[in-house]
């Protein structure tokens, strides 16, 4: 009992955290604020986590954990045999994740532009290592369409790139002009893009 008090806990508090720090800021976000949306004493905030670096660097490992295992369990499937399904499916898994934790898709780009970075530099160790291991998985895939034909090899070490900052501008592109933040990305038509090109 104690120790799923202590996970609903810890819980509730990385969840007040990727919504303080995402609304607010990373540097305008402070503890008592993460601890009294937690439902939590500053005291027991403070001992789960001794400053908001460890705090947003505990949130950045633990969705990197989610999203890690969501991707190996989709790739430890059987292939359909068809590269542009499974892409898709793949696509789709991951852009519902960052659907449902989008104020955290933005925390990490805050991270990217180097944004307050030297005040949480614990976190900042993490984000690069994140992009690696998420690229690493999308390589993978990547890999399947290489064998299967179903992409060109010329570029098939920026192939998970390319097709990783499609999303990224895009999340970009809805942040800068103020879109809706609920807005979805367009996931059938960005692999459509990333295989067929901008022709019409």
């Amino acid at each position: 009992m104690r120790s799923r008090l202590k996970e609903a806990t810890a819980t509730a508090i990385l969840d007040a955290a990727e919504e303080l720090f995402s609304d607010k800021g990373l540097s305008a976000a402070h503890m008592n604020e993460i601890a009294a949306k937690a439902g939590v004493a500053v005291g027991t905030l403070y001992n789960h986590f001794e400053d908001r670096d460890a705090l947003l660097s505990a949130l950045v490992e633990t969705r990197r954990g989610e999203l890690l295992d969501l991707m190996d369990e989709f790739l430890g499937r059987p292939s359909s045999g068809d590269f542009r399904t499974d892409l898709t499916a793949l696509v789709h898994h991951i852009g519902d994740f960052f659907q449902r934790h989008r104020r955290f898709h933005l925390i990490m780009h805050r991270l990217e532009w180097g944004i307050h970075q030297g005040n949480f530099p614990h976190t900042a160790a993490c984000a690069p290592v994140m992009k690696r291991e998420l690229y690493a998985r999308i390589d993978k895939l990547i890999k399947r369409g290489l064998k299967q034909k179903a992409l060109r090899p010329a570029l098939a070490d920026q192939y998970a790139y390319l097709l990783m900052g499609m999303f990224r501008s895009i999340r970009l592109q809805q942040i800068d002009n103020g879109l809706d933040p609920e807005s979805r990305m367009p996931v059938d038509e960005v692999v459509r893009f990333f295989m067929e090109g901008a022709g019409a």
